[in-house]
């Protein structure tokens, strides 16, 4: 049957007409994200913040950052005392939003470390124009620190040294859809259906591509579960993040020393590829709300879909880094020091009062462990010698 509001606006007709009128998955979700004429992240389309598609956490306040800055400077210190040539040290944010993050990180580096600014360098990775645009915006007017664009490919022609931060990028990696009928494996695809002189978008079944087939050969060792879970019912869905492992590769190519954090939606895989989740896990958000049909209003909303832990630390270590642990992003916060921002608005003047109770609603809401606070962290380390030590300090107890 149909969805009415799965209409399939004209450019993506023909897109789709071109590929002979079905796509795989992985392309329709790359093309409504990521087309440069009309992709909900290329066109600059994508609002973030509380009045936008959707928040994320350095859009509730600088607070995020101004925590997160505390380990990123242990790791920088880290860098300088293990007495690495280096002229710079890079501070490197892949996918970075509306750049609030990386302006944020440098304010508060330069506050907890003012020492530290003149050996960084800002290096934003970012593949939309018009999130660039924005970008510039919100970080050229940073004083004395050193500020470029890149992307991931240029980066390994000149490695540098640092610390690299991932927040909520992953997640929009295109995936591939995996169909589970009749105990066939299926690659999901969208179709055209044309009803009454009207596109609309339809799923369909496409034939397992031999990448699809090796992912499933490898799953037991790669997700440390029986894949597919026991009693699955016909036509469960799930999710792989196909490109994740050349993301590992090719930041393993950028890094000689330092770290990697990465903060996204993630799951253990039994609760990942569990039986009762049989309709994976992407979901559809524009406004502040969430949706299910994600076929609905192509190339005007967010697609995400959470990673698996397990085969991500896989993915990680095959390519050259060590795993350095995982937290939920409210542990994490805590352990950095979050209590500490709360209890200092106790002191809080009268007349700053909403300013404070807005302050408090935004930190609260970085750990709540219904929404942001379910985050995970993960970190990982390159480096060329056994002379280098990071510290953890995020993977410590809570600060109270």
């Amino acid at each position: 049957m149909i969805d009415p509001t799965a209409r399939c606006p004209k450019w993506l007709i023909d897109r789709i007409l071109d590929s002979g009128g079905s796509i795989s998955f992985y392309r329709y979700m790359d093309l409504v994200l990521n087309d440069p004429q009309n992709g909900f992240y290329s066109t600059g389309r994508l609002s973030i913040g509380k009045e936008g598609d959707f928040c994320t956490s350095p859009s509730l306040s600088n607070d995020f950052a101004r925590l997160l800055a505390i380990q990123v400077v242990d790791w920088f210190l880290d860098l300088e005392k293990s007495g690495i040539d280096s002229e710079l040290l890079s501070l490197i944010e892949i996918g970075p939003g509306e750049g609030t993050l990386s302006r944020d990180l440098i304010l508060a580096i330069t506050e907890i470390a003012p020492a530290l600014i003149s050996k960084i360098e800002l290096v934003l990775v970012e593949l939309n124009i018009g999130m660039r645009e924005r970008q510039e915006k919100v970080v050229n007017n940073l004083r004395g620190i050193n500020c470029r664009w890149t992307n991931i490919d240029d980066l390994t022609l000149r490695p540098v040294n640092g610390v690299v931060v991932a927040n909520e990028v992953l997640d929009a990696f295109p995936v591939e859809r995996l169909v589970f009928s009749d105990n066939k494996v299926f690659r999901q695809g969208v179709a055209l259906k044309k009803i009454n002189d009207e596109y609309f978008l339809e799923f369909v079944d496409l034939n397992p591509t031999s990448e699809i087939i090796k992912f499933l050969n490898d799953s037991n060792s790669l997700l440390k579960i029986e894949f597919p879970p026991k009693d699955i019912c016909n036509r469960w869905v799930t999710e792989w993040h196909c490109d994740v492992p050349l993301w590992f590769e090719k930041l393993s190519r950028v890094l000689i020393n330092g770290s990697l954090l990465v903060v996204d939606y993630a799951m253990e895989s039994k609760r990942y590829y569990s039986a009762m989740r049989k309709n994976g896990t992407l979901i559809s958000y524009k406004n502040q709300e969430a949706n299910p049909n994600i076929l609905k209003d192509a190339g005007l909303c967010d697609l995400t879909a959470h990673l698996c832990i397990e085969s991500t630390v896989n993915y990680a270590l095959t390519n050259g880094w060590k795993f350095m642990g995982e937290t939920r992003q409210g542990q994490a916060l805590l352990a950095l020091g979050l209590s500490s921002f709360l209890y200092s608005l106790q002191s809080t003047n009268s007349n700053d009062l909403p300013a404070a109770l807005n302050r408090r609603e935004s930190l609260l809401r970085l750990v709540d462990p219904m929404g942001l606070g379910e985050f995970r962290w993960l970190a990982f380390q390159k480096n060329s010698s056994d002379d280098l030590i990071l510290g953890k300090r995020f993977l410590e107890e809570p600060i109270i």
